[in-house]
């Protein structure tokens, strides 16, 4: 990946933001920041720039919890299928697909 530095500004401040991704992806990023911390001073009227950007960083993190725990149990019932799969493979019950004339044959 290419190396990117770019200039983004989040809640009025300016940064230079140096990573190994491209420019635009930083860019994305700090725009997702700054809209949630927008967001969040929306209902928290009066609220300090530290504190919006701790309340964001909290709702951020239990974003990224959340897609990761439905991620896990999307793994664990792709894995349990497989096993299920494989299972039936070794005692036989799906056996040969296909036929030896290399017709296709339904399964069981």
């Amino acid at each position: 990946m290419e190396s990117g530095k770019v200039k983004v500004t989040i809640l009025g401040q300016t940064y230079n933001i140096k990573g190994d991704t491209s420019p635009e992806y930083i860019i994305q990023l700090a725009d997702y920041v700054n809209q949630k911390i927008e967001e969040i001073g929306n209902n928290v009227p009066g609220g300090n720039p530290l504190q919006l950007a701790i309340l964001a960083s909290l709702n951020i993190a239990d974003e990224y919890f959340q897609v990761n725990k439905i991620s896990n149990g999307i793994e664990g019932a792709i894995e349990d299928k497989t096993r299920e799969l494989i299972s039936l493979l070794d005692e036989g019950l799906i056996g040969d697909i296909f036929s030896g004339s290399g017709e296709f044959r339904s399964l069981p």
